[in-house]
């Protein structure tokens, strides 16, 4: 059993299921250097989510949570979407990832959509899937809505000192 750990984040391996075999068979691997299956993540001991898969890059985490069915798809709440999605988020800055991002995989869906703040897939389209990463760093994500919010607003000047910002800080980061 593999186990990660990066405090208060333990990330541990859990039994596969077999309804997950589809997933697996049509998931793209070409892009990343690794995958773990079937992750439990614990906080302070407590199991707080399950993830079908993480892959994973030298920069950057992706998260998945597989639904074999629509129906079962429609069970899992948005506020749970958003929760898994944050939780997600933390574990990657908790791991030292700089950018990550938690797509939900649906079996039977027909098109793509947004829900609970998370990119929704259908199954068939997992092979030629091509991840959006977001900054799993609160400072980053907060400079880019100030650099929007000043564009924006034609404070150019003010835009470019927060871009010069965020450069400082990701070139810190290397």
């Amino acid at each position: 059993m593999i186990e990660l750990r990066s405090d208060p984040y333990v990330l541990k391996s859990r039994t596969v299921q077999e309804t997950e075999l589809d997933f697996r068979l049509n998931l793209n691997l070409s892009w990343c250097r690794g995958v773990l299956f079937n992750v439990v993540a614990q906080k302070n001991s407590v199991a707080i989510v399950e993830y079908d898969a993480i892959l994973w890059t030298d920069e950057a985490l992706m998260f998945i949570e597989y639904k074999d069915s629509v129906a079962a798809y429609k069970n899992l709440s948005t506020r749970r979407i958003q929760q898994i999605g944050s939780f997600a988020k933390n574990i990657a800055a908790g791991l030292g990832y700089k950018a990550y991002t938690f797509v939900v995989v649906v079996n039977g869906l027909t098109e793509q959509t947004i829900r609970g703040g998370a990119v929704v897939i259908p199954l068939f389209l997992l092979g030629s899937y091509e991840p959006v990463f977001s900054s799993a760093i609160s400072e980053l994500e907060m400079i880019e809505k100030l650099i929007e919010k000043y564009t924006k607003s034609g404070k150019e000047e003010v835009a470019g000192d927060f871009e010069k910002l965020k450069t400082m800080i990701e070139s810190g980061l290397s």
